[in-house]
Order: C-alpha cells, then sequence, then structure tokens
C-alpha cells in the first residue's frame, strides 16, 4: 500500500513540475501582453490530467470526451476559466505558439484575471500521439455562505 501511495504522490508531483514549466512559459507571454503571470495549481492540474489521459485513451481530441468542461471544474474554486486543447505537438512550446495564432485559444491564454493553469499531457498506447490539455482560470476563496432574507439556507457554502 505504502509503495502505490508513493507511486501516486511522485506522479502528482511530476506532473505539476510539468505544468509549473508551462506556467512558465504562458506567464513569460502574458507579461509581453501587460498581464500578471500564472501559478501552476494541483487542482487545475488534475482537471488537466483527466482530460489528457481521456482523449490519449480514446483517440480523439473532443473537449467534452471526459465531460462537460464546466462539470470537470465545478469542483474547483474557479470565478472563470478556459480549455486549450492539442493533438500531435512535440513540445508545450510547439503547443503555445500554436494556440497563439488562434483566435479562441489566445483569448484564454490572455484572459485578463487568470491567476492560475494546470496542464497535463498524455500518450495514446498505439500511436503514441500526444494529447495536450491545458485549463486555465482564476482561482477564488472558498468563504462560508451568508444567508440573506432571500436565501436563507445555513450551512451553504459558494464560490465567488
Amino acid at each position: 500500500m505504502r509503495i502505490i501511495c508513493l507511486a501516486l504522490a511522485l506522479l502528482v508531483t511530476t506532473t505539476l513540475a510539468r505544468a509549473e514549466d508551462v506556467a512558465s512559459l504562458i506567464s513569460q507571454y502574458r507579461r509581453a501582453h501587460g498581464l500578471p503571470a500564472v501559478k501552476a495549481d494541483a487542482q487545475l492540474t488534475a482537471v488537466a490530467e483527466r482530460q489528457a489521459q481521456a482523449m490519449a485513451k480514446s483517440g480523439v481530441m473532443d473537449h467534452n470526451v471526459a465531460g462537460a468542461f464546466a462539470t470537470r471544474v465545478a469542483g474547483v474554486p474557479v470565478g472563470a476559466a478556459g480549455e486549450n486543447l492539442a493533438e500531435g505537438t512535440k513540445t508545450w512550446a510547439e503547443t503555445i505558439e500554436r494556440w497563439e495564432t488562434s483566435s479562441g485559444h489566445n483569448a484564454n491564454l490572455l484572459l485578463a484575471d487568470a491567476t492560475h493553469i494546470g496542464a497535463a499531457v498524455a500518450y495514446n498506447d498505439q500511436t503514441h500521439e500526444a494529447f495536450r490539455a491545458l485549463v486555465i482560470g482564476r482561482k477564488v476563496g472558498l468563504r462560508p455562505f451568508q444567508p440573506t432574507p432571500f436565501n436563507p439556507s445555513p450551512g451553504v457554502q459558494m464560490w465567488y
């Protein structure tokens, strides 16, 4: 059991370290456009990892292969978030360069109030093709729900 926990911890640590490298590349690009840097986040990286793994397993690049994006990030305290996907690129630098030339992907990279990213890559077992997923968003704190006359439910917590 300890070996399994150690292997899982090593995998999470390695994945987060890669996400930190991607965060550095994206932060350079954001700073060049007058925006603040982003940091790697374990929760967003886990969302990206599930998406990359699902795409690699199915061999299909699709935003819904692991479920709807809104559902996949529902448990993460983000105020705004976007997702970029790539298939077949060799490096993160190549992937980011491609996204920079695509208006929708570039808009996610330059999400004005973004604070954190999650990034992951997985490979198809048969083709060994890379499937990359990036989740970028504004992390927010979890604060206790404040009852009002319009919503007096005590004990409910909300993200905002």
